[in-house]
């Protein structure tokens, strides 16, 4: 696999296949709490337009 097949993917669904949860949704975007601490508001956001 090269890098541009990998860009391919939506971030959506890999983080899905990592076992992260989206937690809310609001319009194109996407919030998931932060895999790298513990947080009761999320703060990590993926544009699934932009798909970052």
């Amino acid at each position: 696999m090269n890098i541009e097949e990998v860009k391919k993917i939506p971030l959506e669904d890999f983080l899905g296949r990592a076992g992260f949860s989206p937690v809310r949704r609001q319009g194109d975007s996407v919030w998931y709490f932060s895999p790298f601490r513990q947080e009761r508001t999320p703060s990590f956001k993926v544009s699934l337009s932009l798909n970052l």
